[in-house]
This record gives structure tokens, sequence and C-alpha cells, in this order.
């Protein structure tokens, strides 16, 4: 009776609920800070304050400038942790001299004390460190280490941000080892940087290649969350310009419920949902760049935060889609006019579409061997949910259409 169970708790999607252990982060640059008011803080569980970076020789830190204590204040009274996150994707060239004099290992206790002490006076619940690309030099390892072994003690979690699929040849076993985890930024596979190269930068199936990727370099799946995009990319302007997700659903209301308008690249509501779903599979959270990108005031009910909270099933769901032996496939992820679907058992089998509510859309049967397609040219943009019920026991999983 299995499979009748199955699309009832559909239903349950749209109630909010975070499974034990399953996060959702949120980075809040402080140049989002007028935004705080808007911020629905009770829909994430992690909020990283962003960039904390030394203004001297002693290391002592600031975030822009600016206070961080009202910000700290608003997601705490809302039950999130809060980190300040060191470093980000660009330091200027006093903060890049600030850091390779401060992680050398003479002068690398008194930095480290200095960030204890920050966090301290700030009442915060851990670090994350976000150093990329050229930043990241021969010191990281050693720096991390010895950072862990202070924070560790005090009871202070430590987290790093870390490209979608590559790993920094100056990150360590030992180094990625003491993260309590690592947030995937799964985004800007092309850019500004590639105006030569249009399209999706943070397309469904990478993020499905940028999990196995980090579960391949031995990071456990409870030490990964799945970064998700707020802004994109409009490859119709000279130079290649970022808007925040806001400013595109601005455009048109419609647009929360796609991928692109124009040559405007983005993830919309049924991608990120399919990324909070895959994400409940394969990892332990999701990681969002950034808060202050999401939508407010008069467009509030297209947020991407509302849709990634309403999309995150309760823990008897998640349960429920490992059923049989069977495994299923869907194909392409996201779909337009068609999907195919593929099962590794020979059997005949029951195959059930459903739509985000429950609601039967289609029932087939089909024959041993096949690999049948089914028309969704008419569906309206949204998650939906495929189960295969053969004589061995009920498969599940979900497509996008766009």
């Amino acid at each position: 009776m299995r499979q009748f169970l199955l699309p009832l708790l559909f239903l349950c999607i749209a109630q909010s609920a975070f499974p034990q252990n399953f996060k959702v982060v949120g980075y809040l640059p402080y140049y989002r800070f007028s935004w705080l008011n808007d911020i629905e803080f009770e829909r994430v569980t992690h909020v990283n304050i962003a960039f904390a970076n030394p203004v001297d020789s002693s290391g002592n830190l600031s975030v822009g400038g600016v206070s961080i204590t009202n910000a700290v204040q608003k997601a705490h009274q809302a039950g999130c942790k809060v980190f300040i996150c060191i470093g980000g994707g660009y330091l200027t060239p006093e903060q890049e001299a600030a850091w390779d004099y401060l992680a050398l290992a003479e002068n690398r206790a008194a930095f480290i004390e200095k960030i204890v002490q920050y966090v301290q006076n700030h009442q915060l619940d851990g670090v994350d460190i976000d150093l990329e690309w050229q930043y990241v030099k021969s010191w990281y390892s050693a720096f991390v280490i010895d950072l862990n072994a202070a924070l560790e003690p005090l009871g202070y979690e430590f987290t790093a941000a870390l490209p979608g699929n590559y790993r920094y040849p100056q990150v360590s076993n030992t180094a990625l080892q003491q993260f309590d985890w690592v947030n995937m930024m799964v985004y800007d596979l092309t850019g500004p940087w590639a105006p030569s190269n249009p399209g999706q930068h943070s397309p469904y199936s990478w993020a499905e290649d940028c999990i196995d990727y980090w579960l391949n370099q031995n990071v456990a799946p409870e030490q990964l969350t799945l970064g998700v995009p707020f802004y994109g990319y409009d490859f119709g302007q000279s130079p290649v310009t970022a808007y925040t997700y806001r400013y595109i659903v601005g455009l048109d209301p419609a647009n929360a419920q796609a991928d692109q308008t124009g040559q405007i690249f983005y993830n919309g509501i049924p991608t990120i949902q399919a990324k909070t779903h895959l994400a409940q599979e394969k990892v332990a959270g999701i990681m969002i760049w950034e808060l202050g990108g999401d939508a407010f005031g008069t467009n509030k009910d297209y947020s991407l935060l509302k849709a990634i909270n309403e999309a995150i099933l309760p823990v008897g769901e998640i349960a429920e889609t490992g059923v049989g032996k069977n495994q299923l496939r869907l194909f392409p992820n996201p779909a337009k006019d068609w999907i195919a679907l593929s099962l590794s058992s020979e059997e005949t089998a029951t195959v059930r579409i459903f739509d985000a509510r429950g609601r039967l859309i289609t029932e087939q049967k089909r024959n041993a061997g096949e690999n049948p397609e089914y028309n969704t040219e008419n569906l309206i943009p949204g998650i939906y949910y495929v189960t295969a019920v053969t004589e061995s026991g009920l498969t599940s999983g979900h497509f996008v259409k766009i």
C-alpha cells in the first residue's frame, strides 16, 4: 500500500519545517543591512555576516567600517546562529597585504586571538572563511588548522566557502577536516569574465556534479551545503551586468517561474526548489549568496527564501523516496517539452506524475525494458514528482518544468 501513501505526503511540501540538522545558511553582506527589516530570518538556520578583514598590522577586524550589532541581534532573535565570514572573493591590495603578513607563522597566533576576541565581543556562534582563488596561498592550511584549534575548545563552529567543483591545491586533507561543513559555491559557472559564453551560471545539472565532486574528495554528505544564487547575469549588456533576483522579478513577476528573461540568466522558484530537494537527498543543507538579493515588498510572495522554506520536506517524506530496489532516472532535468524515464529494473511499472500539491497529473503503464517519454509541454513551471511501482516495490524522483 506504500504507493498510495506517497502522494498524500506531497501535501506536506508547503509546510515550513527544518528537519533535524538540515541547514539553510544565508550570507549577509554589510551593504545589505538596509534590508534587515525585510529579511525573514526565521526561514534561515545560519547567517554569515560578510566580510570581516584586518584593517591594520595588529589584525583588528572591520566589516566595511559599519557596526554588525543590529544584524546579529535580528538574526539571533529569529533563532539563527550567526557567524562572521572572514576574507571574501575580492580583497583590496591593503587587505591582501594584511592577510599575507598576519598569516605568517610568527604573527598568526596574535591574529587568531583578534578573531576570537571579535567573535566573543559580538556574541557570535562561529567563523566562516571565504578566501578565494588568488588569495588562497601557501599559509592557508596552517592558518585554518591553528584557527580551529583556538575556536573548537570554546565551542565555536568553523566553516568554509569553497568552489563548486574545484579544490585549491593549498587546502590539505588535514585543513579540510577542520571545517564543521563546507559551503559549496555552486554558481558563477559563467559571468562578466566570459562575455562570449552567455548562459545559465548555476544550472541544476552542475549542482549534481558539484555534490559528486566534493563527495569524491572524501567530504561526508553531512558536511556539505549546496550553494544557490539570489542573483543573475545579463549577457545582453556590455559589460555583462549582475542583477539581484529582486530586480529581475521587479521587471515582471512571471520571471519568478523561469530561469531566463531575455539575456538575463538566473535561478527562479522551480529550480531553487528542485535544488532544495536535491540538497535534502544528497547533503546537509542549502547555502544562499546572498539574502539581500531576495524579493521583498510588493513582490515578497515570490521570495526565493520563502520558496526554499516551503520546499523542505518533512523527514518522513525523505524516507519514503528511498523505498524499493529500482533506480529511477529522469532526463532532461530541468525539462521543457518532454521528460524521459528510465528504471534499472526490467519489470513492468505503473508510473504516476504528481504536481507539487500531490495532485495526480498522469498515470501510465511502463512496459518492461522501455524508457518512455512524457509530454510536459502543457505543464506550468514548477516541481513535479514521479513514482514508479513494480512488483519489487516503489521508487520515486522529481523533475523541474521550466
